[in-house]
């Protein structure tokens, strides 16, 4: 028996609700034709995640499951579980309103399934941006900044932007709190041009997209 070729690269603990020994690796696997699938794969898509669940593997042999990622036609491998209990996965590394591709495939000992099972996936789209924002002179260097409160409850600050005369959009400062919707800016000049933008931002990190511009020259 030809033994497989392990180049262990890196060890990475994903979100995983209670389950133990993912990693990711290189490995080149003997392909195994009598290992079985798993049964009644399903995916629970998010924003910023992709849980996955499957039924009991009954497999006695099985013990472990590799999973692969395809965007775009390019597939990679992102885990191994070594855990022929488990039952669900949860891919964090996924970006808003993508469509992915997975494949699970068995393993046995250094050997893998011929074919795995399939499934696709489309992650939610990004949270609405804010609908208002004004910028205004409050006074002798400075400039205040005033928008709407977004409408999702998981909204707990806002990111804001600022680009000087024309130049890329930099980040200025974090507001803490959905109704928390002020910022002053002291940190301007007069006789330049600013503009302002506002990324809502969530509970767990998802974030909007970014709210009209709002301009002021001093």
């Amino acid at each position: 028996m030809r033994r497989s070729i392990l180049v262990l690269l890196a060890t990475v603990l994903l979100g995983f609700n209670g389950c133990s020994g993912v990693v990711q690796s290189i490995t080149v696997y003997e392909s195994d034709p009598s290992l079985s699938k798993l049964r009644d794969l399903k995916a629970l898509p998010q924003r910023n995640a992709i849980g996955f669940e499957w039924a009991k593997i009954t497999d006695s042999r099985v013990r472990g499951i590799n999973i692969y990622r395809s965007l775009e036609g390019e597939e990679k491998h992102i885990a191994t579980i070594s855990n022929a209990y488990a039952t669900h996965f949860v891919d964090t590394q996924v970006k808003p309103g993508q469509s992915y591709r997975y494949t699970f495939k068995t393993l046995r000992f250094g050997k893998e399934a011929t074919s795995g099972v399939h499934i696709k996936a489309y992650t939610l789209p990004p949270l609405q941006s804010v609908p208002f924002l004004k910028a205004y002179k409050a006074g002798e260097g400075a400039v205040k900044l005033l928008w709407n409160p977004h409408s999702n409850e998981s909204i707990n600050g806002y990111i804001i932007e600022r680009s000087v005369n024309g130049d890329e959009w930099r980040y200025l400062a974090q507001v803490k709190g959905r109704i928390m919707v002020e910022y002053i800016d002291t940190f301007v000049r007069q006789g330049r041009e600013y503009r302002y933008r506002i990324i809502a931002k969530g509970y767990d990190d998802t974030t909007s997209r970014p709210s009209q511009p709002a301009q002021i020259r001093l």
